[in-house]
């Protein structure tokens, strides 16, 4: 169940990060399979979805045999992605959502 607390998300976005830290542009489906599924947990905004969404296309990208490579900057472009606009996308919007709720 997608959630919209901001502590919740914040908390996958964390979550998330350590598994992309010290990651290679490998086939690794245990990693990729977390980090799909979390990105499904990540709230109910349409903003976030759509970061969430492309996140996880981009993590099945990364974490494939030789799919990154063919990628604009190759691995190292899809890996700043996912961990610097992103996930700092979707930090951002939950941040801005819990405070408009004040």
């Amino acid at each position: 169940m997608a959630t919209n607390s901001w502590p919740e998300i914040l908390s996958t976005c964390d979550e998330i990060e350590r598994l992309l830290d010290g990651a290679a542009p490998v086939a690794d489906s245990a990693r990729l399979n977390r980090i799909t599924f979390l990105c499904g947990y990540l709230g109910t905004d349409s903003y976030i979805r759509e970061k969430a969404n492309r996140l996880a296309s981009r993590a099945a990208i990364y974490f494939s045999a030789r799919r990154h490579a063919s990628e604009q900057g190759g691995a190292a472009g899809v890996m700043q992605e996912m961990r610097y606009r992103l996930l700092s996308s979707i930090r951002e919007q939950a941040d801005w959502l819990a405070r408009s709720q004040n």
